[in-house]
């Protein structure tokens, strides 16, 4: 049977954070998850004819906070999954949350329904940072709660930190990562703060308040030492881990494997077609209502070229720590990788990419300035 991954998509949150541009929107009512829970469903029972020669190995509940979901929101979701779709039973079950959101009752639900990987979002161990991020909670608030997901059985933690923070310090960042790997989750990813267009802080943050450019690069090498000092693994640009724990859902993505998704903004790589949902949670829930599903639901729809699919390779493969194999890539697309993409060499010879036995792969200094290299790599040649 073909392996999936499946991402569902709770655009929910209490309060959207002053950084963030992943479609979501405040809510605090109960009855509007519920309602939008229950599309979830109808939208997943319509869908779950196509996936009948599929299992389903990784499933992840991003967001927004998933953690918003009821306990009955929760369990009516995971009964509606099994019922549906073939999850192997050994799936990595993830999902995101929020200190702010959680309590002893919900972390046993979510283990009882068959979660067992949780990504917790601390930010920073200062509440300053926290509250300069626009976040709903404390640090207080966050040891609370991971002591509880470990006394309910959570074995498998995912820690969320950021850095280039505003106001933060290089000593600032290195005290969230000594008391982060005190806490010896199993998992640890490390983002640096983008401003985004659109974002509170795009109209507030004041540049001169955030690390220069040589002090936030200076944040990663430091952080990429300090981990791997500390027994965790770096296996892909900002994510970290502890052996044989790295996230199998987030590797169906760089390893350009197929998953489906549910939700609106959700993205979705099946049978060759790159295609997302529209990003609007009304229109999400009314369309599959009326059962105008899947055309009216869908916001774009590509059938990838080779070209595409070759490009897209590349640059996902790159992310990952382990890089890009020249005989596998010449396998699959048929193409000598250096013909194909010759300005690569130009970083080989000023150490940001490395060339052995056949793979080629990111320094940590090319890491941080990936996206710029791999733009001139893929785009100008």
């Amino acid at each position: 049977m073909r392996s999936l991954g499946l991402y569902i998509h709770i655009p929910f949150c209490l309060k959207k954070c002053n950084y963030c541009d992943f479609y979501s929107l405040p809510c605090t009512q109960g009855a509007q998850i519920s309602e939008y829970t229950d599309a979830l469903l109808l939208h997943l029972k319509t869908q779950s004819h196509l996936y009948t020669d599929c299992v389903f190995d990784t499933v992840f509940l991003g967001g927004g906070t998933p953690s918003l979901l009821s306990c009955d929101d929760i369990s009516k979701l995971f009964s509606a999954l099994r019922e549906n779709l073939n999850i192997a039973d050994d799936a990595e079950i993830s999902t995101e949350a929020n200190p702010g959101t959680l309590d002893k009752e919900k972390l046993k639900t979510l283990k009882d329904v068959g979660v067992n990987r949780l990504s917790i979002g601390l930010q920073s161990s200062f509440d300053s940072d926290l509250k300069r991020l626009g976040r709903v909670h404390t640090l207080s608030d966050f040891e609370k709660i991971y002591s509880l997901a470990r006394s309910v059985g959570f074995d498998n933690i995912n820690i969320d930190i950021m850095y280039a923070l505003p106001y933060q310090t290089k000593s600032d960042f290195l005290k969230t990562l000594d008391y982060v790997v005190e806490k010896s989750p199993e998992h640890i990813s490390s983002y640096c703060l983008k401003i985004e267009r659109g974002t509170p802080f795009f109209k507030t943050v004041d540049e001169s308040s955030l690390p220069s450019e040589d002090t936030q690069y200076e944040m990663y090498l430091d952080m990429c030492d300090f981990l791997a000092k500390n027994g965790y693994e770096q296996y892909e640009i900002s994510n970290f881990a502890k052996q044989g724990k790295r996230c199998r859902h987030n590797m169906k993505y760089w390893l350009s494997e197929e998953y489906v998704s549910l939700g609106p903004s959700a993205h979705s790589y099946f049978n060759g077609v790159r295609y997302s949902y529209l990003p609007n949670l009304s229109d999400y829930v009314s369309i599959i209502k009326r059962g105008a599903m899947p055309k009216a639901l869908t916001e774009e729809s590509v059938t990838m070229s080779e070209n595409e699919k070759r490009d897209e390779y590349v640059m996902l493969k790159m992310r990952l720590c382990d890089g890009l194999c020249e005989n596998e890539f010449k396998s699959r697309f048929k193409n000598d990788f250096i013909s194909t993409y010759p300005s690569i060499e130009k970083y080989i010879k000023s150490g940001h990419i490395t060339h052995r036995n056949g793979n080629f792969s990111f320094t940590p200094k090319g890491f941080f300035v990936s996206n710029y290299i791999l733009s001139d790599i893929l785009f100008n040649n």
